[in-house]
């Protein structure tokens, strides 16, 4: 597929390039300006907030953005600069940029705020059309005051978002029916569903060593503290198996430190810029980690989780707790095992079984991934 036109891209590192969207992107479309936020500010001081034009595909502009570094308790008070200034880099420069290409044909994101700003700039006569891919739904409930505040002015411009958008796409069916009952959207409001895709190998391969890996953001509701306070019993049990994670997050201190006694054992890449670069690690694997928290205010419970999405399109088996909904199709397809996060003798086991059956699981995974062919599911985006 090849668009010979040009679109505005704005997402949030580490997600840009999840289900290889952006690959998509540069391939399909002449012009791509890419918006890339660090909203976290969590990277470890990686250069982020960047700004990058493609044209055919090749990098023509790159262009560091006004990030707004602060020290962590400042962070939340420094929230409402950081939306400021979201609205308007993203405005300045796809002026700057509408000048010179003289059309900007779609205006493409997955957040409320950042799709009400596609809006505004739709009004201004910047971007001829919107399209809001909803990925997420923030269960208003939290114990913080401070996140369940910043869900409730992420909710307040959820409404807008929608009605204003051109397009409205989600992930699941059930994110657009939980927004029919919100009164978010109306029966006159047309949609379709698209989930994150994937990018299967073609074959999948030997395992010479168990490993088991994570990839994704280093938070607790990811539920990654069911193997890090279990740690001593794994090297027991499986003393030659390793453990590697790929990202970065609020809590990456907090997990390091938990595995310093455990060097050997577990390894830390961080936050991996290059998306073949992560498949190529994750390739190596035994069994991906998803064994997020089951509790209310989880979002993953509404979400595509694309970690799993990572995981499967490289052969790799998960071990996932009963949270997202892609864990009907895990059990369906056999592509992984669905274990209790309060009972970690079902990591034990599940581990155990994924090495004695590592062919049968791993196949099982690459078949469960094709379904999902990230070529053939976002074109119908544009259509």
């Amino acid at each position: 597929m090849k668009i010979k036109k040009t679109i505005v891209y704005v997402n949030f590192s580490p997600y840009d390039n999840a289900g290889r969207f952006l690959d998509f992107l540069t391939a399909s479309f002449d012009w791509v300006i890419h918006f890339s936020y660090d909203h976290l500010r969590l990277q470890n001081g990686r250069k982020t907030n960047i700004l990058t034009v493609y044209h055919k595909r090749k990098v023509v502009e790159r262009k560091q953005l006004i990030p707004l570094r602060t020290p962590e308790f400042l962070r939340f008070f420094s929230l409402p600069g950081v939306a400021l200034l979201i609205l308007f880099q993203t405005w300045w420069h796809t002026w700057r940029l509408k000048r010179k290409l003289e059309v900007i044909d779609y205006y493409f994101t997955v957040n409320a705020y950042t799709t009400w700003i596609g809006n505004i700039l739709k009004r201004r006569k910047l971007v001829k059309k919107t399209i809001f891919w909803v990925w997420d739904y923030y269960p208003p409930g939290f114990p913080d005051w401070r996140l369940k505040f910043l869900r409730w002015i992420y909710w307040k411009f959820d409404r807008p978002a929608l009605q204003g958008a051109n397009k409205i796409v989600s992930i699941s069916e059930k994110l657009v029916t939980l927004r029919f009952q919100l009164g978010a959207l109306t029966p006159n409001h047309s949609y379709q569903i698209i989930p994150i895709g994937t990018n299967p190998i073609k074959k999948t391969l030997n395992k010479e060593k168990p490993v088991m890996g994570f990839m994704g953001m280093l938070k607790e509701s990811q539920g990654l503290n069911l193997m890090f306070d279990n740690l001593s019993k794994l090297q027991e049990k499986f003393p030659h198996l390793k453990i590697e994670i790929v990202g970065s997050g609020p809590q990456e201190t907090y997990f390091r430190q938990k595995a310093a006694k455990f060097k050997r054992m577990v390894r830390f890449y961080g936050y991996v810029e290059k998306e073949n670069d992560v498949d190529k690690i994750i390739r190596r694997w035994s069994a991906g980690l998803a064994t997020y928290l089951p509790v209310a205010s989880n979002e993953s419970y509404w979400t595509d989780p694309s970690k799993i999405k990572a995981y499967i399109s490289q052969g790799v088996p998960v071990i996932v707790t009963n949270v997202p909904d892609f864990v009907n199709e895990i059990r369906k397809y056999k592509a992984g095992i669905v274990i209790d996060y309060h009972k970690p003798i079902q990591l034990f086991q599940a581990i155990q079984k994924l090495i004695d059956n590592q062919s049968f699981y791993s196949h099982n995974a690459l078949n469960l991934s094709r379904r999902y062919y990230y070529k053939k599911l976002y074109p119908k985006f544009f259509l």
